[in-house]
């Protein structure tokens, strides 16, 4: 489990087209707990809609003030509109965010397109 020296947390949030997925490591990279929007019984096109991010924020911060931490650090990666809602629900849980990193890789230009073929 966690050891009791620990008051900083990782919250590492994965935004796929489907769903949202929330991992809560110790600095030094090890899981502590995870958990997603589909783990939570929602299911289809309900997963990526803002009350379902709200259910499974507030599952997840009873977790995170019963391990005893006070400071988290966010990571975020993916497209979703749903990215600030979450910064937003983490200021009114009384948590301190010590650092906010938004790992979205952007392609540069994307792959060179296929030759058309004539007939």
């Amino acid at each position: 489990m966690l050891s009791a020296k620990s008051k900083s947390l990782v919250l590492k949030i994965l935004f796929t087209s489907t769903n949202i997925l929330f991992c809560l490591t110790d600095i030094k990279g090890t899981v502590v707990f995870w958990t997603s929007v589909g783990a939570q019984k929602q299911k289809g096109a309900k997963k990526v809609t803002s009350t379902s991010v709200e259910i499974v924020l507030n599952y997840l911060f009873k977790e995170i003030k019963g391990l005893g931490c006070n400071y988290l650090h966010v990571q975020q990666k993916g497209f979703n509109k749903n990215k600030k809602l979450i910064l937003r629900f983490f200021k009114q849980a009384k948590i301190e965010i010590l650092s906010i990193y938004d790992q979205t890789s952007l392609p540069h230009n994307g792959c060179k397109l296929r030759k058309i073929k004539r007939i």
